[in-house]
């Protein structure tokens, strides 16, 4: 028995060191993106500062922003930023695969720790400068520390530890701190007990999260505010049938992966993945149904979760929109899901299957079958091994060809937080303020959507300016949404200089004399 652990731990570092050897070079050489340039900023005043704008800027949850600002006092650069969500998700892969070995056999257990620590979605998290490897991280923890602590039946389950409910209790706090959709999971576990039946354990669940709530007042003061911010702009026509088919999406994503954020054309290896998976669910469906007193307890939990959790997501996309239910914030999902189809799959795997001739095979195919899309993820998640914006050269292509002078006019402006980072000279960048103002968006993939953002940067052009640097996102792309910014460019300047780069456009324009 104790051989067996010890073996296993081996080959939990083992999937450890292959994350790091992918993770920490991509880490050092992976340009930031908006999103990553926004956490940099926000973090770059202190604890109290980031803690703020985490709040009142970012309108989220605080907390890793204020983790953020603090490593960021040990060392200020870009990769060190990212070093942080690397160790989350290597803590993730450490507690995943003591989870996966408490509840399933440690044979089971290991293509479950390999397929959540090499899975595409959790490198994404490990690259990006934002919450969502925390949010993995305390995931696996709050599912964790509720099965040691609630559970009380024979399904390969502990008994209820109360030091695991006290641990249960300080993550789903932190989590709240954390993501706010992290509580989606404390209300899934909380229909856990229901269909269990377990009055006694759900009333003492409740007073745990009385606990947390009184914890969490602070919070609760903010959240409406910020729910109103994020809504006060434009609100598009929104229907069930768009929700559901994001979640759709996530979810084949979790499962078996193609591109993590695809084009809007589908490629060969997604249109592949869609009808394997098809399959397989079918297959599963059905053995479900014909096998259903052979599902075990453990997976209607994990089923019970995985659906609460996917009902409040998609119902949160009607009053924040598609913005807020991208795969990204789907993450509270990625723990359970995973759980749920392995135990799924081994309850419905028949006795002596494994010793079976043809079983080894299969089993052969299948790994690779998830070797294939998992390689084939990582290698299109980030094009020309540079993250959208390409900021880097973005900036070293301005440096090597500008003159004093020279003002740099960013849009959309939140860009401007990006370019901050790699951009030395001596020309200021445009806009300098309203960052996260996005009170000026209108109507989403109409003509007209960015016309107040266009309105806003153009004002902020100095007077008298002869050359100007223009910076424009593939967002001027769709619709002809920026068709205001090119006639007033075309009105007013000829260009010296252009330059496409990884979804950005680099032009030097030149007053027009009159």
């Amino acid at each position: 028995m104790g051989e067996g652990k010890d073996r296993y731990k081996l080959v939990v570092l083992a999937l450890i060191a292959v994350h790091l050897a992918i993770a920490i070079p991509l880490a050092y050489h992976l340009n930031i993106w908006s999103d990553e340039g926004s956490s940099l900023y926000t973090t770059q005043h202190g604890l109290y500062a980031a803690l703020t704008g985490g709040i009142t800027d970012e309108k989220q949850a605080p907390l890793y922003f204020g983790i953020l600002s603090l490593w960021r006092m040990v060392n200020g650069s870009i990769f060190f930023a990212r070093l942080l969500s690397v160790i989350f998700s290597v803590l993730a892969i450490k507690y995943f695969a003591g989870l996966a070995a408490e509840i399933f056999d440690r044979r089971t257990a290991l293509p479950i720790a390999a397929f959540f620590a090499l899975h595409p979605f959790l490198f994404w998290a490990s690259l990006e400068i934002r919450t969502y490897s925390l949010v993995l991280l305390i995931s696996v923890l709050i599912v964790r520390y509720f099965f040691k602590g609630f559970s009380d039946d024979d399904d390969k389950l502990r008994k209820p530890e109360p030091r695991s409910r006290m641990l249960f209790l300080a993550a789903s706090i932190i989590g709240l701190y954390t993501n706010y959709y992290l509580g989606f999971v404390l209300v899934g576990l909380f229909c856990v007990l229901l269909v269990r039946r377990q009055w006694n354990q759900a009333i003492s669940y409740l007073k745990l999260m009385l606990i947390a709530s009184i914890a969490c007042v602070p919070l609760a003061m903010v959240v409406r505010s910020q729910i109103a911010a994020n809504t006060a702009g434009y609100q598009g026509s929104r229907s069930l049938f768009e929700a559901v088919r994001l979640l759709w999406h996530h979810v084949l994503t979790f499962v078996l992966p193609a591109e993590i954020f695809p084009d809007k054309d589908a490629s060969v290896a997604s249109v592949i993945r869609l009808n394997i998976v098809r399959i397989a669910a079918l297959i599963l469906g059905l053995a479900a149904v014909f096998h259903f007193r052979h599902i075990s307890r453990r997976t209607i939990d994990l089923a019970m979760l995985s659906v609460v959790i996917s009902f409040f997501f998609v119902a949160a996309y009607f009053p924040l929109g598609p913005d807020y239910a991208e795969i990204r914030h789907a993450s509270v999902l990625f723990v359970p899901l995973i759980l749920l189809l392995a135990s799924l799959i081994g309850d419905l795997i028949p006795d002596g299957w494994r010793k079976a001739r043809f079983s080894r095979p299969l089993m052969a195919a299948a790994a690779l079958l998830v070797l294939a899309s998992f390689s084939y993820s990582v290698y299109t998640l980030y094009p020309n091994w540079t993250k959208r914006g390409d900021w880097a050269r973005v900036a070293e292509y301005i440096e090597a060809n500008q003159t004093a002078g020279q003002p740099i006019l960013v849009f959309p402006s939140y860009d401007v937080l990006s370019v901050k980072s790699y951009y030395h000279g001596p020309n200021v960048l445009l806009p300098d303020e309203n960052y996260f103002d996005f009170t000026l968006d209108d109507t989403p993939g109409s003509e007209t959507s960015l016309t107040h953002r266009i309105e806003f940067a153009i004002s902020k052009i100095p007077a008298g300016t002869s050359e100007l640097w223009l910076v424009v996102s593939d967002k001027c792309t769709a619709a002809n949404a920026c068709l205001p910014l090119e006639k007033f460019v075309e009105a007013n300047y000829t260009v010296v200089k252009e330059k496409d780069l990884y979804r950005e456009r680099i032009r030097l324009l030149q007053k027009k004399t009159q």
